[in-house]
């Protein structure tokens, strides 16, 4: 799990990361692949009527630039949105 989130959260390299862990490059890719969709959220449910929810988001550098834009600090970045009940923790 530690590997995975370090990939995602640092925007390092498999070939940077992999040596960290003292692993190889595609040992790495394997795990990530393997370990990283049961780390993913579950598709959120409806809301009842009425509920308060709060929004935020964040941009979140990346180096796909097939699935990024390009913002006006020039760095490429997708943007992550966040919704929650009010009510939950």
């Amino acid at each position: 799990m530690l590997l995975v989130t370090a990939y995602w959260r640092t925007n390092l390299t498999l070939r940077q990361l992999a040596p960290l862990f003292g692993i190889s490059k595609s040992a790495a890719d394997r795990i990530i692949d393997h370990v990283g969709p049961l780390l993913a959220l579950k598709q959120r449910q409806r809301f009842r009527a009425g509920t308060v929810l709060i929004v935020d988001g964040t941009l979140v550098p990346t180096r796909d630039h097939g699935a990024a834009e390009q913002s006006k600090n020039y760095r490429y970045s997708t943007n992550h949105q966040v919704v929650i009940d009010a009510d939950s923790r």
